[in-house]
């Protein structure tokens, strides 16, 4: 019982420090204009602090720093390297051509450490593996464009890595816990009608640094194809919205409003956190069935079934939205 009161008392004291950094950074933000600045793309109507979502390359760092190092050095070199990539592009505007080679340098350094290259996969695979883990660190950027949606999916798949790290142990669950605190003080700033502060390029990359090692780490070490599932809903908008636009050739880097989410808040008039519980707690549903099922100790032949079966319908799903909303 009176570990358990520490372990309160300890996640208390570091999500009121979250908080504090939190509310420095939004009056600093302020007197320097680090604003987002409203454009005919945006879903937000007045300028906003952007770059809130350094409490999560805190999280990340904090975390690694008290219960990793020095494990995974070259996750931890990837991780700095993708969140000063975003750091640059907050304030920059990086081109593609600039981001790409850095994220793809950062993505091979944190799959090392995830285990990817020393396993005994076909090179096809593993080449598949790098394309993959591309997308979704980009994947993860582009989705983060209301309020609420980032840090509500993240705590999803937090917890989802959480729990399947008690069934087979491969991360510190402490990290994953200090990451949540730093999530959960950002939502004081962003989990709102009118957002105080959004994420930015910084957030989101630290974020998706940690989520890909995570998810790469348990698929490698359990030949799970299957885990991908966890971001099935991000996955797939991200995925076919980019298809769509390359249909239609349009320039993929420039701001749009394709995703299914933008429709939602645009035709569908849904308020922002509607939109963004909408899709955490579906996923929630799904990773959920994923860990009750035990879905990766199933034959592999079987995972991937379940996986192109579950792509399929969301894929229908996603052209079906898309179409009668056009």
């Amino acid at each position: 019982m009176e570990k358990h009161f520490e372990i309160i008392l300890y996640s208390l004291l570091i999500l009121l420090a979250f908080w504090a950094i939190g509310r420095w950074y939004y009056g600093y933000a302020l007197r320097k204009r680090i604003l987002d600045i409203p454009s005919q793309r945006s879903s937000h109507r007045v300028p906003t602090v952007r770059g809130g979502g350094i409490l999560f390359f805190l999280g990340v760092l904090t975390g690694y720093l008290a219960f990793v190092f020095p494990a995974f050095p070259w996750f931890f070199a990837g991780f700095l390297l993708l969140s000063f990539t975003g750091w640059l592009d907050d304030r920059k505007n990086l081109s593609a051509r600039v981001r790409f080679p850095i994220q793809l340098a950062a993505v091979l350094m944190i799959l090392q450490d995830a285990g990817l290259f020393a396993a005994d996969f076909h090179w096809g695979i593993k080449l598949l593996a790098v394309i993959v883990a591309l997308g979704f660190v980009n994947a993860f950027n582009f989705m983060d464009g209301i309020n609420g949606i980032t840090g509500l999916y993240s705590l999803v798949l937090l917890a989802g890595l959480a729990v399947l790290n008690r069934e087979v142990p491969l991360l510190d669950n402490r990290w994953t816990g200090i990451i949540a605190l730093s999530v959960l003080a950002f939502g004081y700033f962003n989990f709102r009608r009118h957002a105080l502060m959004f994420a930015g390029d910084t957030g989101t990359m630290a974020l998706a640094a940690f989520f890909l090692f995570g998810l790469a780490k348990f698929m490698v070490e359990l030949r799970s194809p299957v885990l991908l599932l966890f971001v099935l809903l991000y996955g797939t908008d991200s995925a076919m919205t980019i298809i769509r636009r390359l249909w239609y050739g349009e320039n993929i880097f420039r701001a749009h409003r394709w995703h299914v989410y933008q429709k939602m808040v645009d035709r569908w008039h849904w308020k922002h956190l509607w939109v963004a519980a909408f899709y955490a707690l579906f996923q929630l549903i799904i990773n959920a069935a994923l860990l009750v099922c035990q879905c990766w100790e199933k034959p592999v032949f079987e995972q991937w079934i379940l996986l192109f079966g579950a792509m399929f319908i969301f894929v229908v799903s996603y052209l079906f939205v898309q179409r009668h909303e056009s």
